[in-house]
């Protein structure tokens, strides 16, 4: 079948991944950028090519987390503009230089959001990357040291995506707005749909965890290449503590990694121009970009996602294709509660024999911020070029299972030329969905929806709970009381436990 001229395309890709460099020896953030962007650039044309590089009409760069959170901001870094800076680097002059918000699910929404504009004709070829020192920051931090990245610009960028905070100030005081304290809510409401005791349940995430790292073990881009067993994963032990019921650190997404990816994309008729060989292009067939519900406490429940299975579906729907259709997969993996749901939503096993992830997942693999899935992409890329004709689906995650962004690749040419959807024609279907009123003052009898308890140096430190009032009414708690966390935890199913919630110094708690 021969290409579509406009058809967007991915021509190069590459990675980059520091486990042992020195606080002195490791690269910085930009200096991992320019790295990884020259090796996409090489990856494509096999030289340095001043022709691709002043064709870029986009340079994009993943939100480092220093900028995404007050929690990682380091006060020696100091990057004013990170892609200005990198094109600086380059020699490119682009039209649009990006620093997009918040999520993990950005990277795979600058693919289809560049795509739509390159099929349009409205930018040439884009440049997308990220990168993160986490790992050199911590080692810095141990030792006293200051690094003074910094670059000097002006921050003169477009800012692409949902601005909007993936938590409100009511989230915040009842305990929401961590990773660790949030997805526990998630894994422990799936364990009581699949009808699991939560000692079965743990033991099925353990697997379907271990699977993961038997992947990231093969990887040499990966931070983590011990190959655990499930045991190993969910136990805790001094070097494995608990993070947040039911997770153990070896349970959640690994972020202090030094870790960087960039992917090329063009047209393919530029592509063909620039001497791109066929086998390096990979095709983008479809693509989808939704939300669910914005705020955690607005679910409609908190053992589905109904925005990733629009999403998914609307992806496949734009290939061509079904979910037999494709013969590789990169879930979004920061817990595995976010795999379970990914596995729902798409349609397919936990246990699929094709593999839930190419790189590893984010336990393994490496959590580098915002700019996982650049690596899912990459990787994917890479993995479609040694088996010609096959298709991979790469999900993106932000927030709290909240945005959602799907990629649907092969090295096979579409049918037809690419015309991407507008996400507000299906995010429409999401949005008319009723969620449960929510109480932010809450008195009563109820009983818990869902709960989560947060550990602090290895103790229970804070129960988290949502709940429902007897007349369905959401409501969100917290408890100090150890005895009634150590009850939530010992249980096999606290769902459904009847409990008294008092509204008391701005707070509703549980008594």
């Amino acid at each position: 079948m021969h290409p579509h001229s406009s058809s967007p395309v991915l021509i190069g890709v590459a990675q980059y991944c520091d486990r042992k460099s020195s606080i002195t020896e490791a690269k910085s953030p930009l200096e991992m950028l320019e790295y990884v962007a020259r090796e996409a650039i090489n990856d494509a044309v096999g030289h340095d090519s001043d022709e691709l590089v002043n064709g870029l009409d986009c340079v994009a760069v993943i939100r480092s987390f220093s900028d995404s959170s007050p929690v990682f901001a380091i006060p020696w870094v100091k990057y004013g503009n990170l892609p200005k800076s990198l094109a600086i680097k380059l020699g490119a002059d682009p039209k649009h230089v990006v620093y997009p918000h918040v999520g993990g699910n950005t990277p795979q929404y600058l693919v289809n959001e560049c795509a739509e504009r390159i099929a349009k004709g409205e930018i040439g070829s884009a440049l997308l990357c990220g990168a993160e020192a986490l790992r050199t920051v911590a080692l810095a931090q141990r030792s006293g040291i200051s690094l003074e990245w910094s670059d000097g610009e002006e921050k003169t960028y477009e800012e692409w995506g949902d601005d909007r905070d993936g938590v409100s100030s009511h989230e915040l005081k009842h305990g929401i707005g961590l990773p660790t304290t949030t997805y526990p809510l998630f894994e422990n409401a799936l364990a009581h749909h699949y009808g699991r005791t939560m000692d079965e349940h743990r033991q099925a995430c353990g697997q379907l965890l271990r699977r993961l790292a038997n992947v990231a073990d093969a990887n040499i881009y990966a931070s983590c290449r011990t190959d655990l067993s499930a045991k190993d994963i969910v136990t805790p032990s001094p070097d494995n503590r608990m993070i947040g019921w039911p997770y153990t650190k070896t349970m959640c997404a690994q972020m202090y990694v030094d870790q960087a990816a960039a992917v090329l994309m063009t047209s393919y008729q530029h592509a063909k121009d620039l001497g791109v060989a066929d086998e390096k292009i990979v095709f983008l067939h479809g693509c989808s970009d939704t939300h669910e519900k914005y705020l955690v406490s607005e679910r409609i429940d908190y053992h589905s996602c109904p925005a990733m299975r629009v999403g998914a579906e609307q992806a496949l729907r734009m290939a061509d294709k079904t979910v037999d259709d494709i013969q590789h997969f990169d879930l979004y993996s920061c817990f595995s509660s976010a795999v379970e749901v990914a596995c729902d939503a798409v349609g397919i096993a936990h246990d699929d024999p094709r593999g839930l992830t190419v790189t590893g997942g984010l336990p393994f693999f490496g959590g580098p911020g915002n700019n996982y899935t650049m690596h899912g992409i990459a990787e994917m890329a890479v993995r479609l070029r040694r088996n010609a004709g096959e298709f991979g689906l790469v999900n993106g995650n932000g927030w709290f299972l909240t945005k959602h962004s799907f990629g649907i690749y092969s090295t096979a040419a579409p049918a037809q030329e690419f015309v991407r959807i507008d996400p507000k024609s299906y995010q429409a279907e999401i949005d008319a969905m009723i969620s449960p009123e929510l109480v932010e003052e809450a008195n009563g009898d109820g009983v818990i929806e869902t709960f989560s308890v947060a550990y602090q140096k290895s103790n229970p430190a804070l129960g988290i709970i949502i709940g429902r009032l007897s007349d369905g009414a959401r409501f969100l708690a917290t408890t100090a009381d150890a005895t009634f966390m150590q009850d939530l935890i010992d249980s096999q199913d606290a769902i459904g436990r009847a409990v008294h919630v008092t509204h008391k110094d701005g707070r509703n708690q549980i008594s």
